[in-house]
């Protein structure tokens, strides 16, 4: 038994050095990306911002759009364009596979780095509240959820990556409810790799899941989309 938990311990902290190394190898590309690119928000009618708008439509609106709204796909409107350079790269180089529909790896395949740069810049300029997500926020339990999803998401101190200028952490208030469950449980499984995730939800608990991601995906509403709570 103990040389079986020796190799589980070898094996969980060479994935982990595995996994910080890749995330330090794409921060470095997206430093380069930066140079070239500097951050900013395009506006609608500019040629940059046309550009990255239609590589958008043309290969994510399917899926990331209002299209996709009943897919366990993520809601990329507004979130960290740093976050979307380094998860695309990750698919592109084959750093990170597509559990979902299979297809973000031949998609981020063809994309340039300037394509990459680019759409990343434009969903970042884009208000996540224009997308057409339903959240039952009156049903029975979902305020006692909710509290309670807020006070684990507090000592889990979620919210030192995820509402910090932490440039490789997405933005995850209001998030759709689905791809939650569905990206909290590849990282407790191992399947996905991130520094801190793995460990710190080893000590969650069903409930702990649920009420955090009814926490997350409604602060569409409560926050992220205007309405309080």
């Amino acid at each position: 038994m103990k040389q079986k938990k020796d190799i589980c311990d070898f094996c969980f902290q060479k994935g982990r050095l595995l996994g910080i190394l890749f995330f330090r190898c794409t921060a470095a590309v997206f430093l380069v990306l930066h140079l070239i690119f500097p951050l900013q928000t395009f506006s609608a009618d500019s040629e940059t911002g046309d550009r990255g708008a239609q590589i958008f439509q043309n290969q994510c609106a399917s899926c990331h759009g209002n299209e996709g709204v009943a897919l366990k796909t993520p809601i990329l409107h507004g979130q960290e364009p740093a976050y979307i350079v380094r998860s695309l790269m990750a698919f592109r180089h084959g750093g990170r596979i597509d559990q979902i529909m299979m297809s973000m790896n031949g998609i981020a395949s063809g994309l340039t780095e300037e394509d990459i740069g680019l759409v990343a810049r434009y969903l970042a300029g884009q208000d996540p509240c224009d997308l057409d997500i339903k959240i039952d926020y009156g049903r029975e339990g979902f305020r006692e959820a909710f509290s309670a999803g807020r006070e684990k998401y507090a000592s889990s101190n979620c919210g030192h990556c995820h509402e910090s200028f932490h440039h490789f952490a997405p933005r995850i208030m209001g998030q759709k409810a689905s791809y939650l469950k569905l990206a909290l449980s590849q990282f407790q499984a191992g399947v996905r790799v991130a520094p801190m995730m793995p460990r710190m939800l080893q000590s969650w608990t069903e409930e702990d899941f649920e009420n955090v991601v009814t926490y997350i995906s409604g602060m569409r509403l409560m926050r992220a989309c205007g309405s309080e709570y």
